[in-house]
């Protein structure tokens, strides 16, 4: 449903130790215009959260700082495309290999691993739309989503897709958008505004940050109909493999759902 770009933007890229997270990013950070830094948004994803090693660093650069830097407002087709080709040429033309991909421009850095040797990592910067909005989406980290090994991002986007659905909603994680599937009209941006519209007005944004708590405070919040009407999709996704809910989510009102509870009691 919603897939992150891997590690193979760069070719010859190799995956980069948590311990040399760090100096891949100061040295991105140095080798990128620096009028792009104004807006910056780091903490993007796994990469120096998870011990193992990451494909791909993530950076989240705001689109419009791109497009302004690069003076492609007039694009009659795609401003920000355009942003994003000049500044692969201008990468390029400072011999740092970069590609264009997706909604990403990725860059090759070279660096010095704490183990010693040479280091070639993918750097990809994220070119999207208010990132000081998006960025919160993705930055599980400093959460520490990441201590549960079975935390995955993507599954996290999905179980809040799920619940849009059944409320005749749609959420996009990477334009921070919950709108009406009928009219379009955009009801929710931050994490904040869209707990309270997905699972109570009672709800907050760290009710949002894993599956495991999604689930909980929809356990805490919401009668046993809405709970099952909300988690139906979820359930149905779960089937298809895309998703694992918690153990805290049988279906509402069946005695699986009746033991579970009564341990909180």
């Amino acid at each position: 449903m919603y897939l992150y770009e891997g590690g193979n933007a760069i070719p010859t890229s190799q995956p980069v130790e948590q311990e040399d997270v760090p100096q891949v990013l100061s040295i991105a950070k140095r080798e990128m215009p620096q009028s792009l830094l104004k807006n910056l948004q780091v903490d993007i994803g796994s990469a120096g959260y998870k011990q193992v090693p990451s494909g791909d660093i993530d950076l989240m650069v705001e689109a419009q700082d791109v497009v302004d830097l690069y003076q492609t407002q007039d694009n009659p087709k795609d401003p920000v495309l355009a942003a994003k080709k000049s500044m692969q040429t201008w990468f390029t033309a400072k011999h740092i290999e970069a590609n264009v991909n997706g909604r990403n421009v990725s860059i090759g850095v070279k660096y010095k691993p704490a183990k010693g040797g040479e280091g070639y990592a993918q750097v990809d910067l994220m070119v999207i739309h208010d990132a000081a909005i998006v960025a919160p989406w993705h930055q599980h980290g400093p959460r520490g989503s990441y201590s549960d090994p079975s935390f995955k991002g993507q599954q996290n986007f999905i179980l809040i897709s799920s619940l849009a659905k059944a409320e005749n909603m749609k959420f996009d994680p990477f334009s921070a958008k919950l709108v009406r599937r009928d009219t379009g009209e955009l009801v929710g941006r931050t994490m904040d505004e869209v707990a309270k519209i997905l699972i109570g007005p009672k709800a907050k944004a760290s009710d949002l940050y894993t599956v495991k708590s999604i689930v909980a405070a929809l356990l805490k919040y919401d009668d046993e109909t809405t709970v099952n009407r909300k988690l139906a999709q979820a359930r149905d996704d779960q089937a298809k493999g895309l998703l694992t809910l918690p153990e805290a989510a049988p279906t509402v009102g069946t005695a699986a759902w009746f033991r579970k509870m009564g341990h909180h009691v």
